[in-house]
């Protein structure tokens, strides 16, 4: 496999040059608040508009330099390879429509903390179990819930969850093994490992399930894909 043809994608450098031309401007123009006017927030959310289940994935947080970083950085790995396999068109289709179901993901999963509470808990048990939680617990419960999302994790994970479609054995280094371990396995490890954080709220303010949801995503839909495919692999 040849990754300097992530250099002549068009799409993944056009992706790209806008992720960083709207961070950039968040800084430039922070009079205009673009984070909070991009980001996706809960559809029952009187903030929430119907463009942001689009701009939501050109957005990053300023105050995390390492948010935009990774993304890009992996969308220029995997993100070449994806384009120059299927072309430009279904390039495009797998990163937008993964973007939009890893968002839809996290949303249902939100939207399913809060039916808990209100529909199976009453006001005494839901008042006891927020009681028993300190303030950092409750900071963490709220940003979890409530922050919108922003970034284009969704959308690259899309990206990785196809690359791991067809090119389940290819050899990539993952954190903290020393090793290479293959594209398929270490995807697995990721998910179970984002299910055990978005169950145990272990980094609060990720979208876990966005992440799941996106890796999920591009995977169903370069199964899909792969049917028209095939001949690449002979």
């Amino acid at each position: 496999m040849n990754f300097y043809t992530n250099f002549n994608s068009d799409a993944v450098k056009h992706l790209i040059s806008i992720n960083i031309l709207v961070y950039t401007a968040a800084f430039v123009f922070s009079q205009y608040k673009i984070e909070s006017l991009l980001s996706l927030y809960h559809p029952l959310d009187e903030r929430f508009e119907f463009y942001q289940i689009l701009t939501h994935m050109f957005v990053h947080s300023k105050r995390l330099f390492l948010h935009i970083i990774f993304n890009m950085l992996a969308l220029f790995m995997f993100g070449g390879q994806i384009e120059t396999l299927l072309g430009v068109k279904k390039f495009i289709i797998i990163y937008f429509l993964s973007g939009i179901l890893a968002a839809l993901f996290q949303i249902i999963f939100n939207t399913g903390i809060l039916y808990y509470f209100v529909q199976t808990l009453d006001f005494s048990q839901a008042k006891k179990m927020l009681d028993d939680l300190n303030e950092e617990q409750k900071i963490n419960l709220y940003t979890s819930m409530y922050s919108p999302m922003m970034g284009a994790s969704g959308a690259v994970s899309g990206i990785v969850g196809a690359f791991a479609k067809f090119f389940p054995e290819h050899k990539i280094f993952i954190l903290p093994f020393p090793f290479p371990i293959a594209v398929r396995k270490a995807l697995i490890i990721f998910i179970f490992g984002s299910l055990a954080s978005a169950i145990f709220n272990f980094a609060p303010g990720v979208a876990h399930f966005a992440h799941i949801g996106g890796i999920l995503s591009g995977y169903f839909i370069g199964s899909f894909f792969i049917k028209n495919e095939r001949n690449i692999f002979y």
